[in-house]
């Protein structure tokens, strides 16, 4: 069994991020993921063959490094600018017109292309889900993952650990680690963040739509998007197709937390999604009941309701762990970047000591994205 430098539990963008910085330092890193895609809430489905974002909508610029990303994977086309007509619903569900005006960055392939254009380059090891993480007697971390194919049990060991998943996917994993050691304080960290959940449709309509009586104000195939009260069914509804060229109009409507609480034990996620589409129905566009195929996706862990007022949680004794994500803050993608990378930094000090890159712009100038 090869002893890996770092094993990082997580592919979303804090894992990442960290996982390519600390490579281009030199350090011998496995990024383990449990599910088939990268990029974490960076996610997008395929319905007929045509893509859906499910999760992130879109990227707006906060801090440093997040506009390095956008800016970058811009030039390279990766990324496109998208400008929609913006609604808003009030406590009441009634729909009105926001007026301010504000461009958006979305991929035209599909928001997961994100997750993809930072995971090249590393070993990243797919749909393995890690059971377990102990030290062992000769200073090292032993990991067990378990592969969704088959159960297999697949073992690591690796100098130190990296957990970028969310916190309360991090709790039993830090819950057998001795309780009078270090890891006993990051627990009681890591339990104190929440999440809120998200019911996801995507509904894809076949074009012309009758455009009947309808509180929304513009065409059915014009760009638009409306922003959901915590009191509504909806946190967001938006047309998915007008980011990118689609022979259908596709839109992704995400529930609001209040709602999504209520349907998330359902066993029936058809029943949350006609639901849905119901009441979408009813506050924005008539039309919008009226799919011709639709499939239902559940986040339970989609937006951080409390955070961790930390940038990064870390331990180097008795063996070097960092604890990193979106949840390390509130400002979701940004925050997460901010996060693996600091994560990069606690490890390093703990291990070797090299020359990490100083800026995110470095990162990604010097690898051949």
């Amino acid at each position: 069994m090869t002893l890996l430098d770092v094993v990082i539990v997580g592919a979303g963008m804090a894992g990442l991020v960290c996982a390519q910085r600390l490579q281009q330092a030199g350090y011998h890193v496995a990024v383990l993921e449990k599910s088939r895609g990268l990029g974490g809430r960076m996610a997008t489905r395929r319905l007929e063959g045509v893509p859906i974002d499910h999760g992130a909508r879109f990227l707006q610029p906060q801090g440093e490094m997040l506009t390095a990303l956008a800016r970058q994977f811009a030039t390279q086309k990766l990324l496109t600018h998208w400008q929609p007509h913006a609604f808003y619903l009030d406590s009441a569900g009634q729909l009105h017109t926001d007026g301010s005006t504000h461009s958006y960055y979305v991929a035209p392939t599909g928001m997961s292309t994100v997750g993809k254009a930072l995971g090249a380059g590393l070993t990243i090891y797919r749909q393995q889900r890690v059971l377990q993480i102990l030290p062992t007697p000769d200073a090292q971390w032993k990991i067990t993952a378990e592969h969704a194919d088959d159960g297999r049990r697949l073992p690591y060991t690796a100098k130190a650990i990296v957990l970028a998943i969310p916190a309360p996917q991090i709790s039993p994993l830090l819950e057998p680690l001795p309780s009078n050691s270090p890891f006993a304080s990051l627990s009681h960290a890591i339990a104190a963040v929440h999440y809120a959940p998200c019911i996801t449709v995507m509904a894809q309509y076949t074009p012309p739509i009758a455009q009947e009586a309808a509180p929304l104000p513009c065409e059915a195939s014009a760009p638009w998007m409306v922003s959901g009260h915590p009191d509504t069914p909806f946190l967001w509804v938006g047309l998915d197709s007008s980011k990118r060229q689609a022979p259908s109009l596709n839109v992704v409507l995400q529930s609001s937390a209040r709602w999504a609480h209520h349907w998330l034990a359902a066993p029936n996620r058809q029943a949350a999604g006609e639901t849905l589409l119901t009441q979408a129905g009813q506050l924005i566009a008539p039309w919008l009941t009226q799919p011709v195929r639709w499939q239902v996706h559940r986040w339970r862990y989609a937006l951080v309701e409390t955070p961790c007022p930390q940038g990064v949680l870390s331990t180097s004794t008795p063996l070097p762990l960092a604890a990193c994500g979106d949840w390390c803050g509130n400002h979701q993608i940004a925050t997460a970047l901010e996060s693996g990378w600091a994560a990069a930094d606690r490890i390093n000090s703990s291990l070797d000591r090299k020359s990490l890159p100083h800026s995110f712009a470095e990162v990604m100038e010097t690898f051949n994205w």
